[in-house]
């Protein structure tokens, strides 16, 4: 048996639920979580998002720009797109924006948002998309999973499925956790926060 190749039925399980979740693993585990690195010198044109979308700067500064409202960006911006959002990057004058952006279909998403057993302290869905601007651990964290993401798409292993989906739930849980942390006094994110 090769690496890239699925165990045969009954020898192993790949879910990260265990075996009881197979109706999991036949039709709500993505099977095309798509990740890249893309870097921008210019001002992006405009992308129709039509999945649930995890965006995270790496280096530069810049604006994202999300049905009409600007948002800066710096190394450690995380956000959250869902399907619909209009996006554009636009760099700071002078600037590169290095981003890795990793998709999974929106069923994903509504599985972990009424999963009993992920339980989220904090949640509700706003309007704007989610934006957290990572420090220290929590941003080693969100870059290892990005890392994590690059490194198992497209490699076809047989629990590529699994890892990625690890990966997602790790970022999904950042983002949940961390957009309450940076709310500024009008209920949106803290712009004023600087760099540490």
């Amino acid at each position: 048996m090769t690496e890239k190749n699925r165990p045969g039925e009954g020898q192993f399980n790949a879910s990260p639920f265990g075996e009881a979740h197979d109706y999991f693993i036949e039709n709500v585990q993505p099977r095309n979580i798509q990740t890249y690195k893309r870097t921008v010198h210019n001002p992006s044109s405009m992308i129709h998002n039509r999945d649930q979308t995890f965006l995270l700067i790496r280096r530069g500064t810049g604006t994202l720009t999300v049905n009409g409202l600007d948002y800066p960006l710096r190394p450690g911006t995380l956000v959250n797109l869902s399907p619909f959002h209009i996006y554009r990057y636009l760099p700071d004058e002078g600037q590169t924006l290095e981003v890795v952006e990793s998709r999974m279909n929106s069923g994903t998403y509504m599985y972990l948002i009424s999963n009993p057993y992920f339980r989220m302290q904090n949640f509700s869905v706003p309007s704007e998309p989610p934006i957290a601007y990572l420090k220290g651990m929590t941003r080693d964290i969100a870059y290892a999973a990005m890392d994590g993401l690059l490194a198992e798409f497209g490699e076809g292993r047989w629990d590529a499925d699994s890892l990625c989906f690890c990966y997602m739930t790790e970022l999904f849980g950042i983002i949940t956790d961390e957009m309450f942390k940076n709310r500024g006094k009008n209920g949106r994110d803290s712009r004023e926060e600087k760099e540490e």
